[in-house]
Order: C-alpha cells, then structure tokens, then sequence
C-alpha cells in the first residue's frame, strides 16, 4: 500500500503492484513450498530455521497473494477498461481456485487444525493445493514470458526450478 501512496493514483500504478506482490507471492510460495527440500540438500542454520517456520511464510504467502486479489479487485472496480478485457474467463476460474486453496491452506496451518483434519486429509489437502497453485504460477509465467520474454523468462525458469527441486528430493529420498 505504501507503494501506491508514493506514485499517482492510476491503473498503471495498481498494475505495478498487482505485479509486484505477484512475484512476492511467488517468492513466498517457493520459499515454503521448498523448504524440506533445501534442508535435504544443505543442512545450514537458515535452511533448518526456514524449515522450522515454513507454516509462517505459507501464511505470510497467502497474505501476499490476498493482497495482490484485493489490488486485482481494486483496479477492476476503479479502472475496469481495459483491464478486464486483457483477462480471459479462465485466468479467473483457475485463478479463483487458487485463491480457495491458498485460503483453506491458510487457514489449516496450525497444530488445531491439522488434528482437526486429520494428518492424512491435511497432508492431501496441502499436497492437491501446493501443486495447483504451482501450476497457476506457471501457466502465469508462461503467458508472460510470451509477451517479454527478456524480463519473465527467469521467473518461469525460476518456477520450473521449484518444482524441480522438489521432485529431485522427493525421488532421491526413495
């Protein structure tokens, strides 16, 4: 919000935040979505200290990419033309769903919560939702990179390293 007071009040602004607080989520995301992964691979203090608060920076991801929704909202109410003729249907559908999984993954990180669930729902619900929510940052990077390829590029190749990392761990661990 503090980048919005420092620079006029227009849709290209709203639009300068709804992509910067895209790519914090996507920091964000990876950061938590990796963190078993990057201890696997480098037992140091940060990654074990990443590791032991991952369940605060998945919240804090969810708080980045409902803020980067109410900035979506905010430009489609204030500034709706062209803005919602750039979005097709779909970016919004499997974008809603993204939003619905961030939201009840937020709301199930906690000790109450994941007993409440049950570890093996919770464990599903966290897996079906990480993996969606990849695919949607992907997809997004994707288009993106189509339209400035020099400027995206590394954010989706960034992307596939995610889930690389990941899967690596996951099949070396076996």
């Amino acid at each position: 919000m503090l980048f919005l007071a420092s620079y006029p009040w227009s849709a290209d602004s709203i639009k300068i935040a709804i992509r910067s607080t895209g790519r914090s989520s996507l920091f964000l995301f990876s950061i938590a979505v990796t963190a078993s992964s990057v201890y696997y691979f480098w037992k140091a203090p940060f990654s074990k200290w990443v590791l032991q608060n991952r369940r605060y920076i998945g919240v804090s991801f969810a708080a980045s990419h409902f803020i980067h929704l109410g900035l979506i909202a905010l430009v489609s109410i204030v500034f709706p033309e062209p803005f919602l003729e750039d979005q097709a249907r779909s970016q919004w559908i499997f974008g809603g769903i993204g939003y619905v999984f961030a939201a009840l993954m937020a709301l199930t990180s906690s000790d109450k919560a994941q007993h409440w669930l049950g570890i093996k729902n919770w464990k599903k619900l966290h897996l079906v939702g990480v993996y969606y929510l990849w695919f949607v940052f992907f997809m997004t990077y994707v288009k993106h990179t189509k339209i400035d390829p020099s400027f995206y590029a590394p954010f989706l190749a960034f992307t596939v390293a995610v889930l690389s990392l990941r899967l690596i761990k996951h099949f070396k661990a076996r």
